[in-house]
């Protein structure tokens, strides 16, 4: 692992530990590398600002457990793995929700949700033996990942253990979507 990542990995690890102290609006530059036992300079070779450093957490660790792993491992045990994750950095992803605006959690969150629902969906299309036209695929994309979202969302805020309790009923209106599909 190259010295730059181990350092932005740092810095991530204190930004976390900063969060779950304060909220996102109240946590500076200064916190963050206080909490890292670093110069605040270091912080600017590697980030513009706090929200860059957001984008970077978003797209190394959502991407370590979906992105990556597109390839190798099936949809259903892709939004397993996702589900666990999030559940046990519930405290972090609690704070996440609250950001609003440009750089939304949300958003981020959202892309990952539509990649992952829409490799779900094509491999229950396959299972079942379906052909379905590609907008009524992007239609179901669009509709679970939204759901998918508000879950994830509800659950973290309220009680992070229900997220994995969601699991059966999300694949059982996946797979149903697609078998009422049949023709569309």
């Amino acid at each position: 692992m190259g010295t730059s990542l181990i350092t932005k990995k740092r810095i991530a690890k204190a930004f976390k530990q900063q969060l779950a102290q304060k909220s996102f609006d109240k946590l500076s530059v200064v916190d963050i590398m206080q909490e890292a036992n670093m110069r605040r300079q270091t912080f600017y070779n590697y980030f513009l600002d706090k929200y860059e450093l957001l984008d970077w957490i978003f797209e190394t660790e959502l991407q370590e457990q979906v992105t990556d792993n597109l390839n190798y491992i099936s949809g259903l045990t892709l939004l397993d793995e996702l589900l666990y994750y999030i559940e046990r950095n519930q405290s972090f992803y609690v704070q996440l929700f609250e950001i609003k605006g440009q750089n939304a959690f949300v958003a981020y969150l959202d892309g990952y949700c539509q990649i992952l629902l829409e490799k779900i969906l094509r491999e229950v299309q396959s299972q079942e033996r379906v052909n379905l036209e590609d907008n009524y695929v992007q239609f179901l994309v669009s509709y679970h990942a939204g759901a998918l979202l508000s879950l994830i969302e509800q659950g973290i805020r309220q009680c992070p253990c229900r997220l994995c309790e969601h699991y059966p009923y999300l694949v059982q209106v996946v797979t149903r979507s697609v078998r009422e599909g049949k023709g569309k």
